[in-house]
């Protein structure tokens, strides 16, 4: 996630300057042909092209509104895997009636399965390796374990169920206090099926098509609609007219996906990063790491 404050122009331009100098071309192209070489039929009335822009507008507000919704709500997600992953923790270290040393020895392996699943289910979401950070959270045969899902932090999710079950079984919970903390299982089943509906779904790429070739058009219109009016300053007006409206449009495009491995992306690895010293701290380990500082402006 970009977290400064300022933005360079040369970062603004990187993924549309290429667009922008072809509009900006033929916006000459249009000027010379019209004050140079007299094609008057060139000119076009300013009303229509007000209309045009109008809608276009409105288009590229849903567009955007409708990205923002999903980058949103991905965040929204991760918030509450954050708040869920002390809260089974918590749990496990006040519901379980068992020694001092067992309860603690309890308590530490489902926090590390915990933080495992958060990094497992981070790396599957960016089509990344799955296990490379979630491995250093897991002995062998819970490795050999989850390798068998397709789906591995499911199977993660799976074994601290179980291992919260076979406490159950031996009496060391509370039947109200066990179903409390299955509450808290469903809940991070729940964020990891609705961040994985986010990654799976494809913005409609008919919406986003007829968008950007409604920008086309009235890029395309727009030098023949204020040559007449303010000549050659129709080069620049179109250069910047064209920038915010494709810029504007590369925002949505970004963010309609915020778990691309990109600077603009949720920072699920920062967050999985604090979850990770969150649990630690709660049970008491003492190798924790540092968090994660942002790095040329932005944080993963």
């Amino acid at each position: 996630m970009y977290v400064k404050e300022s933005f360079s122009i040369a970062r603004l331009l990187r993924g549309i300057w290429r667009e922008v100098l072809l509009i900006t071309m033929y916006a000459a192209l249009v000027f010379y042909l019209y004050q140079y070489h007299q094609w008057q039929f060139l000119a076009f009335p300013i009303s229509i092209i007000s209309i045009l822009g109008t809608s276009l507008s409105l288009l590229l507000g849903f567009r955007t509104n409708s990205a923002y919704d999903r980058w949103w709500e991905a965040r929204h997600i991760w918030g509450a895997i954050t708040n869920d992953s002390r809260t089974l923790v918590r749990q496990t270290l006040s519901f379980i009636e068992a020694s001092p040393t067992e309860q603690k020895n309890i308590a530490q392996n489902v926090a590390h399965l915990q933080i495992a699943w958060c990094y497992a289910l981070n790396y599957t979401l960016r089509r990344l390796p799955v296990l490379s950070q979630a491995s250093f959270h897991m002995t062998a045969d819970e490795m050999e374990f989850v390798k068998k899902h397709d789906n591995i932090p499911n199977g993660i999710l799976l074994l601290m169920q179980n291992h919260i079950t076979e406490a159950f079984q031996q009496g060391q919970i509370d039947h109200i206090l066990f179903q409390s903390i299955d509450d808290t299982f469903r809940r991070l089943c729940d964020a990891m099926g609705k961040a994985e509906r986010i990654k799976n779904t494809t913005f409609p790429t008919q919406y986003s098509f007829f968008v950007h070739f409604t920008i086309l058009i009235f890029t395309i219109i727009l030098p023949m609609g204020l040559i007449e009016s303010i000549g050659r300053i129709a080069i620049p007006i179109t250069f910047v007219i064209s920038f915010l409206f494709l810029y504007i449009e590369s925002i949505a495009y970004v963010m309609q996906n915020p778990f691309e491995n990109n600077p603009n992306d949720i920072p699920m690895t920062s967050i999985c990063r604090n979850i990770e010293i969150n649990l630690l701290e709660m049970v008491g380990e003492t190798n924790i790491p540092e968090k994660l500082q942002p790095k040329d402006g932005y944080i993963m």
